[in-house]
């Protein structure tokens, strides 16, 4: 279930959150009722993770084990905007004839009720690596704890400037114990990938049809939906109409 945790703290509740998938992804989503969990080294972006900051030479003993880490770490992205977005259905769909979810943060952590395992959520931030040391990371607000003493960085909050567009909310599990990080801790293989358990009818506000979408695609989303028993809301994005003049 969602977990809080000092490391991570959910935005607000009401925050739009939505999730960009092509239509097998989300006939499997439907058929599992489960979401689907990308181990952090299996990502495009080889700084997935990973701290390569201003002060880089003078910290990268420190930070030694961060690819080690990464095979522990695995995640769910999501996209907070209150409207659609024409760079999100362009950037993750390789389709047109794809889907996206519309959700809320609060109709998220409540879906997670049912998860076995312990989830964290937090928006991602945005820095220029280049331009930030580690210490003014680990003090930036969002890494206060207790009340505002102390500070917790966890590297996978993190992306860099050029990713901002992504507008980023992340769900996490971790693989624990992580073996390198205890005391005489026993190698292991990780998982290769991870799925969660969700109550689908709490977390799915309406289904979205790609504005470029098939005519015929529209009703086959509603038809496998019906027939598993799913009531959300179905509609055809309204993106590029321009309506009555």
């Amino acid at each position: 279930m969602y977990k809080e945790h000092y490391s991570f703290k959910a935005p607000e509740s009401t925050l739009t959150i939505w999730r960009y998938i092509d239509f097998t992804k989300f006939v499997d989503l439907l058929l599992t009722s489960q979401l689907f969990f990308t181990r952090s080294d299996n990502f495009d972006d080889p700084f997935e993770g990973v701290f390569k900051l201003k002060d880089y030479k003078e910290t990268k003993d420190m930070l030694s084990h961060q690819h080690a880490t990464k095979k522990f770490y695995f995640l769910n992205c999501w996209h907070i905007n209150e409207n659609q977005s024409d760079a999100m259905w362009k950037i993750f769909l390789n389709t047109k004839n794809g889907i996206a979810i519309k959700s809320s943060v609060e109709r998220l952590i409540t879906s997670l009720e049912v998860a076995k395992e312990d989830i964290f959520v937090n928006r991602v931030h945005y820095r220029d690596f280049e331009k930030v040391t580690f210490d003014e990371l680990l003090f930036a607000d969002e890494n206060k704890t207790f009340g505002g003493r102390g500070s917790s960085l966890n590297q996978f909050k993190y992306k860099r400037i050029s990713f901002e567009h992504e507008k980023e909310l992340r769900l996490y599990f971790v693989d624990l114990p992580i073996p390198h990080t205890m005391k005489n801790g026993v190698p292991r293989e990780p998982l290769t990938h991870k799925r969660v358990d969700i109550n689908l009818n709490a977390l799915i506000d309406e289904v979205v049809v790609n504005p470029f979408a098939d005519s015929w695609f529209r009703e086959l989303v509603e038809k496998v939906s019906n027939r598993l028993d799913f009531k959300f809301k179905v509609t055809k994005s309204d993106l590029y109409e321009l309506g009555e003049w």
